[in-house]
């Protein structure tokens, strides 16, 4: 059988491990250093918690803020795709409109096209359509 060894030094309130505290727990040779040893262990634990809490809480806010964002991004995108159906429909529509002004203009007529310049050494061409 393997003979328990205890410890008789007071346990003094200072910052100690987990582990420190639960080695404590196990060895101290007086009660009053049991106690105290749980009693920082748990205010350690109590201390963690907390800390863990308010991270926990901060979390979750962005994470609702980020579910907001989304939100209101795909609205916007959707919002955006109505968009460029309604441009799409309404280039359709003036390519029809261009169409008809064009056969209403030029049915039946010939389109004669002729290249003019004023002088020969300058760059700009126009065109007379006749």
């Amino acid at each position: 059988m393997a003979s328990e060894t205890y410890d008789y030094e007071p346990f003094l309130k200072t910052d100690h491990s987990m582990k420190e505290i639960a080695d404590a727990i196990r060895h101290k040779g007086y009660g009053k250093d049991v106690r105290e040893a749980i009693a920082q262990g748990m205010e350690a634990y109590d201390e963690v918690s907390g800390k863990l809490f308010d991270r926990m809480q901060k979390i979750e806010e962005k994470n609702s803020d980020l579910e907001g964002q989304n939100s209101k991004l795909k609205d916007r995108c959707q919002k955006l795709e109505s968009q460029v159906e309604q441009l799409l429909k309404d280039a359709d529509d003036h390519e029809k409109r261009l169409q008809k002004i064009e056969q209403f203009l030029f049915s039946g007529q010939s389109v004669n096209v002729t290249a003019i310049s004023r002088d020969d050494s300058n760059e700009h061409q126009g065109y007379e359509i006749n």
